[in-house]
């Protein structure tokens, strides 16, 4: 009903914070729609883009889900060259005025130079209006057509602008031109605008950063794409709302620093000091300038450029106890808000005042949270808010480190809109422009000097060699990592690299056959690809012949060698891109991770292949050091009041402090995860086997931290220690202090340890923490593994013994010795550092740089929180104890095994839940059949299936059978779970229980061999059609021969070829129906 007939027509103005909290938290009730005065003309030539149209549209919702994945955080980080080049740009230009030129129209250069920034990060063209403007030339036909086309709509550019007095004769009709003007810049701007989309759709312009690729290749959470004529709008929305918002809060923002000195010099001092003698802003640099980010807050206060922020009346309601009619509408008047005494004012004085330190961070939070929306709010904030306080923040910077801008006399700041653009800027912008005293383009007689070349340390020129894309498929970082050197060795020869994973090549056609070169590195998962890399073996099985003829490529693949599925993903992209027409630069390359040679053969590969495409060494130069050598590094200042992390458990608490502090400062909202997480042993661990002395196994609890769930099936990922005695050898060796204190300086980080993948944009705003020297050298490098070639060249030259340095440089030039005197001895790190000890200037951060980092390692968990009578916050494993002896006569053992079977209650591990990528739990349809196999530990998972089915027992549900297959040594040696087996049996939860003892008969009996005994039961279960096979254990002989037996039984039972049987498999594979869970 509606109580006011001319509710369309009224509306009710608000400067209230509180009223803004009402209208956030009532969004349903007040939606922004875009139907009233200006607002109709303008979406003439908008279109229904994402900031000019109702939320009732379908385009605006697709377009609200999909854009904001364009202005990320770590979107945003990727735009900084451009942005920074952009800046560099409008500083050379203005450097060529002398001294004490006067500068005006300085609105233009600014929307020049935002324009171009914007547009260059979004859709990948720069249209160098920047140098246009320096050079006297026209604008960029883009940005001149949407000046005229906006210009028309907001009346700037009317009938009296053009054409003055004429517009009074007689048959004249200036309203008619102008309209008619107005429908050929439109004509033109749509023009353009699909020229840009065809291009980025051929792959001429943009990069996985663009826009627009996004909007053409993307779907939404429904599934959706934007329309294709939706593009449009959206387009012209970016443009209005990514540059002349951001240029004119530069321009207030400028001349309230001339008129304000004092406030000048605290931003100039800032970034100097952030600079630290540099000239230009790195990325890491920009969350620094916390200053220079508060006076452009409070420029943006006082004149933001969206002037009203508006919402509807959705239907009669209350609004701040006032009754309001559907149709009605609601207007935020943002300058009144911003300008409110009731917030502004107080100690920071007049609240039409400058004053920046109105958003101190003190500031800031005691001031009521919604007294400040200069960016709109709720489902309609704007996308780009952190796109603009970087492009600001760096382009404030720089101009302060080499400018110095006077105000021209007797000129007062108005905001105006006669220039034509939608917001506001300040009328008839001028500086009377200076070298900074003491800057960059500073003389000693004050004369203007040209721009020097950009100062960052470290700078590389980008390529102009050939394209190369180096794509990766990784799950646990290894991959990515070798990638990672692919690439970076390929750029420092000039070749126009970038790194992808293989999904991300497929949703942006990357692998496209036109010369350039193609680079994989991935691994393989079950014989599967791994979690980004499936979409790239769809895309390859659909190619034609001749289809790729012209691509370059070449494959390395990393792997293990006891899985029977070793290298089979690498094997599949080289034979496919090889059968299409691809051109294979150099053979498939492979290495195995169960092997000492591990990174090695991958260095000989990356070798190989830069002499093949004539790049330069994949070593760094000497000038660039060791990647992340500066991450970790000795206290040479005494520790008093230094807090020292003394524990694991305090130091994972730190990271998950830290993470959330770093997230702040980046803005970011989203939840933030710690990833490890201290996981508290709450039972002694109790031991499984009838006889541990000849093989142990301990059955462990755990208590998950507070908001971790997990389900029958998955995984617990932990991070073990090194062995005590390893840790202590290799910290003699090195001539290491247990107690000396480590800096360790995530903001120096380059190696990505695959024990705490933090987000990457995180690093560099994570506060330094300081641990014990023995706590670092327990938990980050892995001592128990044989170093691989590098890190013996690189203590040959720090070896003082002549004879010790002869030996280390013969083990890493001479690859066969290395192999027989270190890697196939399993010779630890800790020994060879043990027995060339004599070492000097070893710097602590080059060792662990150096150091393959320890590697988490993963069990199946073997409980369900749905167990009868379970505690859901507790979890279990199965953990057989690991012990053998090695080729130089030292005793190993397991480092997670170990410490798993040994803490006691209330000791902690650093773990977390993980699934597997195949979805090895329990089907959904209760009622299916399931065959389990799991012999040894590899019982783990069945024992929380069975538990999860007893919880559905007592629900009365209708479950289908389920057989199970055990295999152990002998019933009194190592029959695990034994009683709980019996106890599963009686209840119904377990249907059938087969186990073979391997060492009880004369004759050896496994799995597979009970399920060939037992054939025509396993084929009545298989030839069900819901039925699902669950196999866990050792992957390199039992995992084949259980798939083989099952093969026997279709062929035998089920009356099927061989390949008629073996394709039966593979189609369960693919249905989700025959799942591995399998281990080397």
């Amino acid at each position: 009903t509606v109580f006011h007939e001319d509710a369309e027509f009224m509306v009710t103005m608000t400067a209230d914070a509180n009223i803004v909290q009402e209208l956030i938290a009532r969004t349903s009730d007040f939606p922004k729609l875009w139907n009233r005065g200006l607002q109709i003309p303008l979406q003439e030539f908008t279109a229904n883009g994402l900031f000019t149209s109702s939320e009732t549209s379908d385009d605006w919702k697709t377009g609200h889900n999909l854009l904001p994945r364009g202005f990320n955080q770590i979107k945003i980080k990727s735009f900084a060259p451009q942005i920074l080049a952009k800046t560099r740009a409008f500083v050379r230009e203005w450097s060529n005025f002398k001294a004490g030129h006067k500068v005006e129209h300085v609105n233009d250069w600014l929307t020049a130079m935002t324009a171009d920034a914007v547009v260059s990060c979004s859709m990948g063209v720069d249209m160098r209006n920047v140098e246009r403007l320096g050079a006297g030339q026209e604008a960029h036909k883009f940005v001149d057509t949407f000046r005229s086309g906006l210009g028309i709509t907001v009346g700037a550019i009317n009938a009296r602008t053009e054409y003055g007095l004429k517009r009074f004769l007689p048959f004249f009709n200036a309203s008619g031109k102008v309209a008619k003007k107005f429908a050929e810049v439109k004509k033109e701007m749509q023009k353009q605008v699909e020229d840009i989309v065809e291009a980025t759709r051929q792959g001429e312009i943009g990069n996985q950063n663009s826009i627009i690729r996004s909007m053409l290749e993307d779907r939404d959470a429904d599934g959706k794409h934007v329309r294709y004529g939706a593009l449009y709008g959206h387009v012209v929305n970016i443009m209005i709302a990514g540059h002349e918002t951001t240029a004119a809060t530069l321009g207030f923002t400028m001349q309230l620093l001339a008129e304000n000195p004092v406030y000048e010099a605290r931003a100039l001092e800032e970034v100097r000091q952030v600079l630290n003698g540099r000239t230009e802003p790195s990325v890491d640099d920009v969350p620094k300038l916390q200053f220079v980010e508060q006076c452009f807050r409070e420029a943006l206060r006082l004149y933001s450029p969206v002037t009203t922020i508006t919402r509807d009346v959705a239907h009669d309601t209350l609004l701040g106890g006032h009754r309001v009619y559907q149709g009605e509408r609601i207007n935020l008047i943002t300058r009144a808000l911003h300008t409110n005494p009731e917030y502004w004012g107080g100690e920071f004085g007049d609240p039409l005042s400058f004053n920046p330190d109105r958003f101190s961070p003190e500031a800031v939070q005691n001031r009521h949270p919604n007294a400040y929306h200069p960016w709109g709010f709720a489902t309609r904030a704007c996308i780009g808010s952190q796109f603009a306080l970087f492009e600001a923040k760096t382009f404030l910077a720089s101009m302060l480190i080499h400018f110095r801008l006077q105000s021209i006399p007797g000129y007062k700041l108005v905001a105006s809109t006669h220039g034509g653009g939608a917001a506001p800027s300040p009328e008839g912008l001028a500086f009377q422009v200076f070298p900074r005293p003491g800057g960059p383009l500073w003389s000693d007689k004050g004369l203007m000097q040209p721009l020097p070349a950009m100062s960052t340390p470290g700078s590389v020129k980008p390529g102009t060699g050939p394209v190369m894309k180096v794509l990766y498929g990784s799950n646990s970082g290894s991959s990515q990592d070798f990638a990672s050197q692919v690439e970076a060795a390929a750029a420092r020869s000039g070749f126009q690299t970038s790194l992808h994973s293989l999904n991300t090549a497929v949703v942006e056609n990357l692998v496209v056959p036109d010369g350039r070169l193609v680079i994989i590195v991935t691994s393989t998962y079950n014989g599967l690809p791994p979690d980004n890399a499936g979409k790239f073996k769809k895309w390859l099985q659909a190619q034609k012949p001749n289809s790729l003829d012209g691509l370059n490529y070449a494959v390395f693949g990393v792997g293990n060698s006891q899985w029977h599925t070793y290298q089979q993903f690498p094997r599949e992209i080289d034979a496919g891109l090889d059968s299409f027409g691809g051109k294979r630069l150099c053979d498939l390359g492979g290495c195995d991770v169960d092997g000492a040679s591990f990174t090695s053969d991958f260095e000989d590969w990356l070798s190989n292949l830069l002499q093949t495409i004539g790049a330069g060494s994949s070593t760094p130069g000497p000038e660039e050091g060791i990647p992340g050598s500066e991450e970790f590094s000795l206290l040479t200042a005494p520790a008093d009041g230094i807090k020292v992390l003394k524990s694991p458990e305090v130091v994972l608490q730190a990271l998950a402090d830290g993470k959330k502090e770093a997230a702040k400062l980046i803005g970011t909202t989203e939840v933030v995860d710690a990833h490890l997480k201290a996981l508290e042993v709450v039972e002694p661990p109790r031991e499984l086997c009838q006889k541990p002395e000849g093989r142990s196994v301990r059955h462990v609890t755990l208590r998950l931290p507070k908001g971790a769930n997990y389900r029958a099936g998955d995984h617990l990922e932990m991070l073990p220690p090194n062995d005590p005695a390893l840790v202590t050898m290799a910290m003699e060796a090195l001539n290491l202090d247990k107690d000396s204190v480590v800096c360790w300086d995530h903001s120096k980080r380059q190696k990505k340890w695959r024990n705490l993948p933090l987000d990457e944009q995180l690093y560099a705003k994570m506060p330094t923490m300081h641990l014990p020297c023995e706590l670092v050298m327990q938990w980050f490098p892995d001592l128990a593994v044989s170093p691989d070639r590098k890190v013996l060249a690189w203590l040959a030259e720090k070896a003082i013994s002549p004879e010790a340095q002869e030996e280390l440089r013969s083990l890493a030039k001479d690859a066969e010795k290395y192999k027989a005197k270190v890697s196939s001895l399993n010779v630890s790190l800790a020994e060879v550092l043990h027995k060339f000890k004599g070492f000097a200037d070893v710097q602590l951060g080059e060792f662990l740089a150096l150091a393959k980092s320890i590697g988490t390692r993963r069990y199946s968990v073997s409980s369900s929180p749905l167990a009868p009578g379970a505690d859901p916050s507790t979890v279990t494993v199965t953990v057989g104890q690991v012990k053998f002896t090695t080729g130089t006569g030292r005793v190993h053992y397991g480092l997670a095994s170990t410490m798993l079977g040994q803490l006691p209650v209330g000791g902690c591990v650093p773990g977390m839940v993980r699934t597997l990528q195949s979805d090895f739990h329990l089907p959904d349809d209760k009622s299916a059949p399931i065959i389990m196999i799991g012999p040894g530990t590899g019982l783990a998972p069945m024992m929380g299936f069975l538990q999860e089915r007893e919880a559905l027992l007592k629900k009365k549900e209708k479950l289908g059978e389920a057989i199970l297959f055990f295999g152990c040594r002998s019933r009194d040696q190592d029959y695990l779970y034994e009683k709980e087996l019996e106890a599963h049996l009686k209840s119904g939860a377990l249907s059938t229980l087969h186990v073979a003892f391997s060492r009880e008969a004369g004759e050896k009996v496994y799995v597979q061999d009970k399920i060939w005994e037992h054939r025509a039961d396993v084929w009545s279960v298989l030839s069900h059609p819901k039925s699902v096979v669950f196999i866990c254990g050792d992957a390199r002989a039992m995992a084949p021969d259980v798939k083989r037996s099952f093969q026997r039984v279709i062929e035998s039972c089920g009356g099927r070829s061989n390949s008629m049987a073996a394709n039966l498999l593979a189609s369960m594979v693919e249905a989700g129906r025959y799942l591995e869970d399998v281990w080397a």
